[in-house]
Protein backbone atom coordinates (compact mmCIF):
# COMPACT_ATOMS: atom_id res chain seq x y z
CA UNK A 1 0.00 0.00 0.00
CA UNK A 2 1.09 3.63 -0.63
CA UNK A 3 2.76 5.57 2.54
CA UNK A 4 0.87 8.09 3.93
CA UNK A 5 4.00 9.91 4.69
CA UNK A 6 7.83 9.70 2.54
CA UNK A 7 10.73 11.71 3.46
CA UNK A 8 13.71 11.60 1.33
CA UNK A 9 16.90 13.58 2.19
CA UNK A 10 15.28 16.67 4.48
CA UNK A 11 17.93 18.77 5.92
CA UNK A 12 17.61 22.25 7.40
CA UNK A 13 20.45 24.88 7.67
CA UNK A 14 20.23 28.08 9.84
CA UNK A 15 22.51 30.90 9.70
CA UNK A 16 25.22 28.28 7.97
CA UNK A 17 24.38 26.04 10.96
CA UNK A 18 23.12 22.08 9.65
CA UNK A 19 20.41 21.25 12.55
CA UNK A 20 18.94 18.44 10.05
CA UNK A 21 20.62 16.08 8.07
CA UNK A 22 19.17 13.83 5.21
CA UNK A 23 16.58 12.56 7.16
CA UNK A 24 14.73 10.02 4.99
CA UNK A 25 11.83 8.19 6.90
CA UNK A 26 8.09 6.74 6.09
CA UNK A 27 4.53 6.10 7.46
CA UNK A 28 2.13 3.55 6.57
CA UNK A 29 -1.17 3.25 6.65
CA UNK A 30 -2.96 2.72 9.47
CA UNK A 31 0.54 3.06 11.46
CA UNK A 32 1.83 4.82 14.37
CA UNK A 33 5.25 6.23 14.21
CA UNK A 34 7.13 7.59 17.29
CA UNK A 35 9.58 10.47 16.93
CA UNK A 36 11.55 10.70 19.96
CA UNK A 37 15.12 12.48 20.90
CA UNK A 38 16.90 14.93 22.86
CA UNK A 39 15.84 18.41 23.00
CA UNK A 40 17.93 19.90 20.13
CA UNK A 41 17.92 16.52 18.07
CA UNK A 42 15.63 18.13 15.46
CA UNK A 43 12.33 17.04 16.31
CA UNK A 44 10.35 20.54 16.17
CA UNK A 45 13.12 21.53 13.13
CA UNK A 46 11.16 18.50 11.28
CA UNK A 47 7.49 18.80 12.46
CA UNK A 48 8.03 22.91 11.52
CA UNK A 49 8.77 21.36 8.02
CA UNK A 50 5.94 18.91 7.95
CA UNK A 51 4.02 22.12 8.58
CA UNK A 52 5.08 24.39 6.07
CA UNK A 53 6.47 26.41 9.05
CA UNK A 54 10.18 25.90 7.52
CA UNK A 55 11.15 25.18 4.31
CA UNK A 56 13.36 22.51 3.89
CA UNK A 57 17.44 22.58 2.39
CA UNK A 58 17.13 22.25 -1.35
CA UNK A 59 17.01 18.52 -3.15
CA UNK A 60 14.47 17.41 -0.54
CA UNK A 61 11.68 15.04 -1.05
CA UNK A 62 8.01 15.07 0.84
CA UNK A 63 5.13 13.50 -0.24
CA UNK A 64 2.05 13.75 2.22
CA UNK A 65 -1.65 12.81 2.07
CA UNK A 66 -4.23 14.52 4.07
CA UNK A 67 -1.89 16.08 7.08
CA UNK A 68 -3.09 18.07 10.08
CA UNK A 69 -1.17 18.88 13.48
CA UNK A 70 -2.25 18.38 17.35
CA UNK A 71 0.56 20.70 19.22
CA UNK A 72 1.74 20.48 23.01
CA UNK A 73 -0.60 23.97 23.59
CA UNK A 74 -3.08 22.48 21.42
CA UNK A 75 -4.03 25.90 20.35
CA UNK A 76 -7.34 26.47 20.89
CA UNK A 77 -9.58 29.69 21.62
CA UNK A 78 -11.02 29.04 25.35
CA UNK A 79 -13.43 31.51 24.93
CA UNK A 80 -14.83 29.99 22.10
CA UNK A 81 -17.32 27.46 21.32
CA UNK A 82 -16.55 23.52 20.09
CA UNK A 83 -17.99 24.38 17.18
CA UNK A 84 -16.22 27.54 16.38
CA UNK A 85 -12.99 26.32 16.98
CA UNK A 86 -13.23 23.44 14.31
CA UNK A 87 -15.22 25.40 11.51
CA UNK A 88 -13.69 28.86 12.00
CA UNK A 89 -12.72 30.76 8.76
CA UNK A 90 -14.23 27.79 6.74
CA UNK A 91 -18.32 28.29 7.72
CA UNK A 92 -20.65 27.26 5.09
CA UNK A 93 -23.22 29.86 4.24
CA UNK A 94 -26.14 29.70 2.45
CA UNK A 95 -28.52 32.40 1.08
CA UNK A 96 -27.75 35.76 2.03
CA UNK A 97 -24.49 34.72 3.41
CA UNK A 98 -26.15 33.13 6.20
CA UNK A 99 -24.40 30.27 8.01
CA UNK A 100 -25.94 27.29 8.29
CA UNK A 101 -25.87 26.79 11.83
CA UNK A 102 -27.53 22.94 11.99
CA UNK A 103 -25.73 21.68 8.93
CA UNK A 104 -22.52 23.26 10.82
CA UNK A 105 -23.50 21.30 14.28
CA UNK A 106 -24.07 17.81 12.33
CA UNK A 107 -20.98 18.01 10.52
CA UNK A 108 -18.79 19.05 13.87
CA UNK A 109 -20.77 16.11 15.72
CA UNK A 110 -19.95 13.49 13.32
CA UNK A 111 -15.64 14.77 13.71
CA UNK A 112 -16.64 14.80 18.16
CA UNK A 113 -18.02 10.85 17.43
CA UNK A 114 -15.02 9.26 15.76
CA UNK A 115 -12.95 10.74 19.05
CA UNK A 116 -15.55 9.46 21.11
CA UNK A 117 -16.61 13.17 22.77
CA UNK A 118 -20.37 13.49 23.92
CA UNK A 119 -20.06 17.21 24.07
CA UNK A 120 -22.47 19.59 22.43
CA UNK A 121 -20.86 21.80 19.57
CA UNK A 122 -22.11 24.91 20.86
CA UNK A 123 -19.86 24.31 24.57
CA UNK A 124 -17.62 26.80 25.24
CA UNK A 125 -13.54 25.37 25.45
CA UNK A 126 -12.91 26.80 28.51
CA UNK A 127 -15.24 24.85 30.35
CA UNK A 128 -14.40 21.13 29.12
CA UNK A 129 -11.33 19.07 30.74
CA UNK A 130 -7.81 19.15 29.08
CA UNK A 131 -8.51 15.70 28.54
CA UNK A 132 -11.48 17.06 26.33
CA UNK A 133 -9.76 19.88 25.06
CA UNK A 134 -7.53 17.16 23.91
CA UNK A 135 -9.63 15.30 22.17
CA UNK A 136 -11.63 18.35 20.45
CA UNK A 137 -7.82 19.20 18.70
CA UNK A 138 -7.79 15.79 17.04
CA UNK A 139 -11.58 16.28 15.99
CA UNK A 140 -10.12 19.67 14.46
CA UNK A 141 -7.58 17.59 13.19
CA UNK A 142 -9.59 15.28 11.47
CA UNK A 143 -11.69 18.19 10.03
CA UNK A 144 -8.95 19.60 8.85
CA UNK A 145 -8.06 16.79 6.92
CA UNK A 146 -11.66 16.53 5.58
CA UNK A 147 -11.71 20.00 3.97
CA UNK A 148 -8.63 19.20 1.68
CA UNK A 149 -10.75 16.05 0.19
CA UNK A 150 -7.56 13.71 0.77
CA UNK A 151 -8.36 10.01 1.40
CA UNK A 152 -5.34 9.25 3.36
CA UNK A 153 -5.64 10.87 6.74
CA UNK A 154 -2.35 11.04 9.17
CA UNK A 155 -2.22 13.60 12.20
CA UNK A 156 1.24 14.71 13.70
CA UNK A 157 0.42 15.37 17.38
CA UNK A 158 3.32 17.12 19.49
CA UNK A 159 3.63 16.34 23.14
CA UNK A 160 0.05 16.13 23.49
CA UNK A 161 0.26 13.81 26.84
CA UNK A 162 2.24 16.96 28.67
CA UNK A 163 -0.62 18.04 30.72
CA UNK A 164 -3.09 15.43 30.50
CA UNK A 165 -3.90 12.84 33.80
CA UNK A 166 -2.76 9.32 33.30
CA UNK A 167 -6.81 8.96 32.73
CA UNK A 168 -6.78 11.36 29.83
CA UNK A 169 -3.74 9.97 28.53
CA UNK A 170 -5.59 6.10 28.16
CA UNK A 171 -8.34 8.14 26.70
CA UNK A 172 -6.63 9.73 24.10
CA UNK A 173 -4.65 6.47 23.55
CA UNK A 174 -7.94 4.30 22.99
CA UNK A 175 -8.76 7.05 20.43
CA UNK A 176 -5.71 6.95 18.45
CA UNK A 177 -5.93 3.35 18.92
CA UNK A 178 -9.92 3.17 16.60
CA UNK A 179 -8.54 5.80 13.98
CA UNK A 180 -5.37 3.90 13.12
CA UNK A 181 -7.88 0.67 13.23
CA UNK A 182 -9.98 2.33 10.65
CA UNK A 183 -6.78 3.34 8.23
CA UNK A 184 -5.83 6.70 9.66
CA UNK A 185 -1.69 7.38 10.72
CA UNK A 186 -0.21 9.19 13.49
CA UNK A 187 3.13 10.75 14.07
CA UNK A 188 3.52 10.66 17.73
CA UNK A 189 6.20 13.28 19.03
CA UNK A 190 7.54 12.37 23.07
CA UNK A 191 9.54 12.54 25.92
CA UNK A 192 7.68 9.70 27.87
CA UNK A 193 9.66 6.74 26.01
CA UNK A 194 6.88 4.39 28.34
CA UNK A 195 4.15 5.66 26.11
CA UNK A 196 5.90 5.77 22.95
CA UNK A 197 6.50 2.24 23.66
CA UNK A 198 2.52 1.55 24.91
CA UNK A 199 1.60 3.22 21.69
CA UNK A 200 3.61 3.21 18.49
CA UNK A 201 4.68 0.34 16.37
CA UNK A 202 7.81 2.04 15.42
CA UNK A 203 9.91 4.71 16.50
CA UNK A 204 12.31 6.68 14.68
CA UNK A 205 14.92 8.06 16.88
CA UNK A 206 16.92 11.71 15.59
CA UNK A 207 20.39 12.62 18.02
CA UNK A 208 22.02 15.54 16.47
CA UNK A 209 19.64 16.50 13.39
CA UNK A 210 20.55 12.80 12.31
CA UNK A 211 18.32 9.94 12.07
CA UNK A 212 20.20 7.79 13.97
CA UNK A 213 17.68 4.24 13.78
CA UNK A 214 14.19 3.08 13.62
CA UNK A 215 12.97 0.13 15.40
CA UNK A 216 10.15 -1.66 16.24
CA UNK A 217 8.68 -0.30 19.48
CA UNK A 218 7.60 -3.66 21.17
CA UNK A 219 11.35 -4.96 20.71
CA UNK A 220 13.12 -2.29 22.81
CA UNK A 221 13.05 -1.56 26.54
CA UNK A 222 12.31 2.31 27.63
CA UNK A 223 16.63 1.94 28.53
CA UNK A 224 17.22 0.61 24.81
CA UNK A 225 15.54 3.91 23.33
CA UNK A 226 17.25 6.35 25.88
CA UNK A 227 20.69 4.70 24.93
CA UNK A 228 19.47 5.63 21.01
CA UNK A 229 18.93 8.84 21.66
CA UNK A 230 21.96 9.76 23.56
CA UNK A 231 24.16 7.74 22.07
CA UNK A 232 25.76 6.09 25.13
CA UNK A 233 25.18 3.82 28.10
CA UNK A 234 22.81 5.57 30.48
CA UNK A 235 23.83 7.00 33.95
CA UNK A 236 22.19 7.43 36.68
CA UNK A 237 18.74 9.71 36.06
CA UNK A 238 18.98 10.76 39.63
CA UNK A 239 21.60 12.23 41.59
CA UNK A 240 22.51 11.57 45.51
CA UNK A 241 20.98 14.31 47.60
CA UNK A 242 22.64 15.15 50.95
CA UNK A 243 20.65 14.59 54.36
CA UNK A 244 19.67 18.40 55.53
CA UNK A 245 21.15 19.91 58.71
CA UNK A 246 20.11 22.46 61.02
CA UNK A 247 17.17 23.79 62.57
CA UNK A 248 13.92 25.11 59.63
CA UNK A 249 14.59 28.36 58.54
CA UNK A 250 11.31 28.72 56.41
CA UNK A 251 8.08 28.09 58.13
CA UNK A 252 4.34 27.77 56.62
CA UNK A 253 1.19 27.63 58.22
CA UNK A 254 -2.09 28.21 57.34
CA UNK A 255 -1.47 28.45 53.80
CA UNK A 256 -4.53 28.66 51.81
CA UNK A 257 -6.38 29.99 48.39
CA UNK A 258 -7.80 28.26 45.26
CA UNK A 259 -8.33 24.59 46.06
CA UNK A 260 -5.72 24.70 48.93
CA UNK A 261 -6.57 24.61 52.65
CA UNK A 262 -4.26 25.45 55.58
CA UNK A 263 -1.41 23.75 54.45
CA UNK A 264 1.21 23.69 57.32
CA UNK A 265 4.82 22.75 57.28
CA UNK A 266 8.57 23.62 58.25
CA UNK A 267 11.91 23.21 55.89
CA UNK A 268 15.78 22.88 56.54
CA UNK A 269 18.23 24.61 54.78
CA UNK A 270 19.30 21.90 52.08
CA UNK A 271 15.99 20.01 52.21
CA UNK A 272 13.99 18.96 48.71
CA UNK A 273 10.16 18.67 49.64
CA UNK A 274 7.82 17.36 47.45
CA UNK A 275 3.30 18.32 47.14
CA UNK A 276 1.77 15.58 45.32
CA UNK A 277 -2.23 15.00 44.46
CA UNK A 278 -4.77 14.69 41.81
CA UNK A 279 -5.94 17.66 39.66
CA UNK A 280 -8.12 19.57 41.97
CA UNK A 281 -6.61 18.93 45.68
CA UNK A 282 -4.67 22.30 45.91
CA UNK A 283 -1.15 20.29 45.36
CA UNK A 284 0.11 22.00 41.96
CA UNK A 285 -1.07 25.91 44.20
CA UNK A 286 1.59 25.81 46.56
CA UNK A 287 4.69 27.32 44.29
CA UNK A 288 2.57 29.52 43.17
CA UNK A 289 0.70 31.31 46.37
CA UNK A 290 3.98 30.63 48.55
CA UNK A 291 5.42 32.93 46.14
CA UNK A 292 2.79 35.49 45.53
CA UNK A 293 1.92 34.56 41.98
CA UNK A 294 -1.47 33.97 43.13
CA UNK A 295 -3.39 35.65 45.92
CA UNK A 296 -3.58 33.74 49.03
CA UNK A 297 -6.21 33.79 51.14
CA UNK A 298 -4.55 33.38 54.31
CA UNK A 299 -1.56 31.74 55.85
CA UNK A 300 1.73 33.26 56.93
CA UNK A 301 5.64 32.22 55.56
CA UNK A 302 8.19 33.13 58.12
CA UNK A 303 11.68 33.02 56.50
CA UNK A 304 13.97 33.02 59.40
CA UNK A 305 13.12 35.92 61.25
CA UNK A 306 11.06 37.33 58.89
CA UNK A 307 7.12 37.17 58.78
CA UNK A 308 5.03 38.10 56.36
CA UNK A 309 1.15 37.70 55.65
CA UNK A 310 1.14 35.29 52.60
CA UNK A 311 -2.34 36.99 51.61
CA UNK A 312 -0.25 40.53 51.42
CA UNK A 313 2.68 38.88 49.36
CA UNK A 314 3.65 39.67 45.99
CA UNK A 315 6.02 38.38 43.44
CA UNK A 316 8.91 41.02 43.92
CA UNK A 317 8.55 41.02 48.02
CA UNK A 318 9.24 37.21 47.87
CA UNK A 319 11.84 37.49 45.46
CA UNK A 320 13.59 40.24 47.91
CA UNK A 321 12.62 37.29 50.58
CA UNK A 322 15.07 35.43 48.67
CA UNK A 323 11.77 32.94 47.13
CA UNK A 324 12.03 32.38 43.47
CA UNK A 325 9.50 30.52 41.17
CA UNK A 326 9.57 28.07 37.85
CA UNK A 327 6.28 27.64 36.82
CA UNK A 328 4.96 24.71 34.64
CA UNK A 329 4.05 27.12 31.68
CA UNK A 330 7.16 28.39 30.86
CA UNK A 331 6.01 29.78 27.40
CA UNK A 332 3.44 31.98 29.24
CA UNK A 333 4.69 32.53 32.34
CA UNK A 334 8.32 31.46 33.19
CA UNK A 335 9.86 33.54 30.24
CA UNK A 336 9.83 35.95 27.90
CA UNK A 337 9.88 34.46 24.66
CA UNK A 338 11.04 37.25 22.46
CA UNK A 339 13.75 38.38 24.71
CA UNK A 340 17.08 37.03 24.25
CA UNK A 341 18.70 34.23 25.99
CA UNK A 342 20.69 37.16 27.75
CA UNK A 343 17.64 39.22 28.90
CA UNK A 344 15.54 36.58 30.05
CA UNK A 345 18.82 35.24 32.25
CA UNK A 346 19.14 38.79 33.77
CA UNK A 347 15.88 40.27 34.00
CA UNK A 348 14.96 39.34 37.67
CA UNK A 349 18.64 40.54 38.99
CA UNK A 350 18.89 43.87 36.81
CA UNK A 351 19.42 45.88 39.17
CA UNK A 352 23.04 44.33 39.68
CA UNK A 353 23.79 45.16 36.38
CA UNK A 354 22.91 48.78 36.16
CA UNK A 355 24.88 51.89 36.69
CA UNK A 356 23.96 55.34 38.13
CA UNK A 357 20.28 53.76 38.26
CA UNK A 358 19.55 53.90 34.34
CA UNK A 359 22.43 52.48 32.42
CA UNK A 360 22.08 48.48 32.16
CA UNK A 361 26.08 47.14 31.52
CA UNK A 362 25.14 44.88 28.42
CA UNK A 363 28.86 43.94 28.24
CA UNK A 364 28.59 42.00 31.51
CA UNK A 365 25.42 40.80 31.24
CA UNK A 366 26.66 38.96 27.86
CA UNK A 367 29.97 37.86 29.94
CA UNK A 368 27.34 36.63 33.14
CA UNK A 369 24.72 34.90 30.06
CA UNK A 370 27.55 33.16 28.82
CA UNK A 371 28.76 31.38 31.53
CA UNK A 372 25.43 30.71 32.74
CA UNK A 373 24.78 28.92 29.43
CA UNK A 374 27.86 26.90 29.95
CA UNK A 375 27.27 26.48 33.38
CA UNK A 376 23.62 24.87 32.75
CA UNK A 377 24.52 23.29 29.00
CA UNK A 378 22.25 25.64 27.36
CA UNK A 379 22.31 24.78 23.36
CA UNK A 380 22.95 26.64 21.36
CA UNK A 381 25.30 28.71 23.29
CA UNK A 382 23.80 32.25 21.77
CA UNK A 383 23.20 34.54 24.12
CA UNK A 384 21.45 36.82 21.70
CA UNK A 385 19.33 33.97 20.21
CA UNK A 386 15.70 35.23 21.39
CA UNK A 387 14.47 32.68 23.82
CA UNK A 388 11.41 30.87 21.65
CA UNK A 389 14.22 29.60 19.34
CA UNK A 390 15.45 27.26 21.77
CA UNK A 391 14.20 23.15 22.16
CA UNK A 392 11.88 23.44 24.97
CA UNK A 393 14.56 21.56 27.63
CA UNK A 394 17.18 24.39 26.83
CA UNK A 395 14.60 27.20 27.42
CA UNK A 396 13.94 25.16 30.66
CA UNK A 397 17.59 25.31 31.54
CA UNK A 398 18.09 29.17 31.27
CA UNK A 399 14.83 29.51 32.93
CA UNK A 400 16.22 27.89 35.84
CA UNK A 401 19.66 28.95 35.21
CA UNK A 402 18.06 32.82 35.34
CA UNK A 403 16.83 31.94 39.28
CA UNK A 404 19.57 30.16 40.40
CA UNK A 405 21.88 33.30 39.73
CA UNK A 406 19.70 35.23 42.56
CA UNK A 407 21.23 32.88 44.70
CA UNK A 408 17.43 32.22 46.18
CA UNK A 409 17.00 30.48 49.41
CA UNK A 410 13.76 28.76 48.96
CA UNK A 411 13.20 27.44 44.87
CA UNK A 412 9.30 26.64 44.08
CA UNK A 413 8.86 23.95 41.03
CA UNK A 414 5.85 23.23 39.69
CA UNK A 415 7.02 20.37 36.84
CA UNK A 416 10.19 21.52 35.92
CA UNK A 417 10.71 18.56 33.45
CA UNK A 418 7.32 18.81 31.80
CA UNK A 419 7.95 18.24 27.45
CA UNK A 420 12.13 18.39 29.01
CA UNK A 421 13.78 14.95 27.95
CA UNK A 422 15.84 12.41 29.61
CA UNK A 423 19.33 14.23 29.31
CA UNK A 424 18.16 17.61 30.00
CA UNK A 425 15.68 16.16 32.67
CA UNK A 426 18.90 14.68 34.24
CA UNK A 427 20.95 17.76 34.63
CA UNK A 428 17.85 20.08 36.06
CA UNK A 429 17.83 16.97 38.27
CA UNK A 430 21.33 17.68 39.25
CA UNK A 431 21.18 21.54 39.69
CA UNK A 432 18.19 21.17 42.04
CA UNK A 433 20.63 18.92 43.86
CA UNK A 434 23.21 20.84 43.94
CA UNK A 435 21.15 24.20 44.94
CA UNK A 436 19.64 22.15 47.60
CA UNK A 437 23.74 20.92 48.95
CA UNK A 438 24.66 24.52 48.92
CA UNK A 439 21.47 25.27 51.59
CA UNK A 440 18.37 26.57 49.46
CA UNK A 441 14.78 24.59 50.68
CA UNK A 442 13.48 23.25 47.23
CA UNK A 443 9.82 22.40 46.68
CA UNK A 444 8.80 20.70 44.03
CA UNK A 445 5.11 19.69 42.97
CA UNK A 446 4.76 17.37 40.11
CA UNK A 447 2.61 14.73 39.22
CA UNK A 448 5.78 12.51 38.44
CA UNK A 449 5.86 10.27 41.31
CA UNK A 450 9.21 8.69 40.22
CA UNK A 451 10.72 11.95 40.89
CA UNK A 452 9.00 12.51 44.13
CA UNK A 453 10.36 9.48 45.72
CA UNK A 454 13.83 9.69 44.20
CA UNK A 455 14.88 13.59 44.84
CA UNK A 456 12.85 14.38 47.77
CA UNK A 457 12.46 13.67 51.56
CA UNK A 458 9.47 13.81 52.17
CA UNK A 459 6.35 14.45 50.65
CA UNK A 460 3.23 15.95 51.84
CA UNK A 461 -0.02 14.44 49.80
CA UNK A 462 -2.80 16.74 49.32
CA UNK A 463 -6.12 15.43 49.12
CA UNK A 464 -9.54 17.94 48.88
CA UNK A 465 -6.92 20.93 49.35
CA UNK A 466 -5.95 19.27 52.57
CA UNK A 467 -2.89 17.57 53.58
CA UNK A 468 -4.03 14.07 54.30
CA UNK A 469 -0.73 12.39 54.85
CA UNK A 470 3.17 13.03 54.63
CA UNK A 471 5.55 10.04 52.94
CA UNK A 472 9.43 10.23 54.28
CA UNK A 473 12.30 7.46 54.90
CA UNK A 474 11.71 3.94 53.70
CA UNK A 475 8.01 4.46 52.90
CA UNK A 476 8.35 7.08 50.15
CA UNK A 477 8.13 4.62 46.71
CA UNK A 478 6.37 5.31 44.05
CA UNK A 479 4.21 2.82 44.58
CA UNK A 480 3.11 3.98 47.88
CA UNK A 481 2.92 7.71 46.69
CA UNK A 482 0.22 5.86 44.01
CA UNK A 483 -1.59 4.56 46.32
CA UNK A 484 -1.68 7.50 48.91
CA UNK A 485 -2.14 9.90 45.62
CA UNK A 486 -5.45 7.80 44.51
CA UNK A 487 -6.58 6.40 47.42
CA UNK A 488 -10.45 7.57 48.17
Amino acid sequence: MTNVLELTGVSKTFDDIRVLHDVTLAVGPGEILGLIGENGSGKSTLIKILSGYHAADPGAEIRAGGMAFVHQDLALVASMTVLENLRIARFRTGFGWRIRWSTERAGVKRFLDQVGLDVHPDTRVGDLSVTEQALVAVARGLADIDETGNGQRLLVLDEPTAYLPRDGVERLFGVLRDLTAQGASAVFVSHRLDEVRELCDRVAVLRGGELVATVDAADKTERDLLELMLGRSVEDLYPDTASPEGEPWLTVEGLGGGALRELSFTARPGEIIGFAGLPGSGYDEVPYLLTGARRATGGTVQLDDRSVSAATLRPRAAIDLGMALLPADRARAGGAAALTVRENLTLPSLPAFTRFRSVVSRGRERKVAMEQSQRYAVTPRRPESALRFLSGGNQQKVLLAKWMLGEPRVLALHEPTQGVDVGAKREIFAHLSAAAAAGAVVLLSTVEHEDLAHLCGRVHVLRGGRCVRVIEGGELTPGRLAEAVYAS
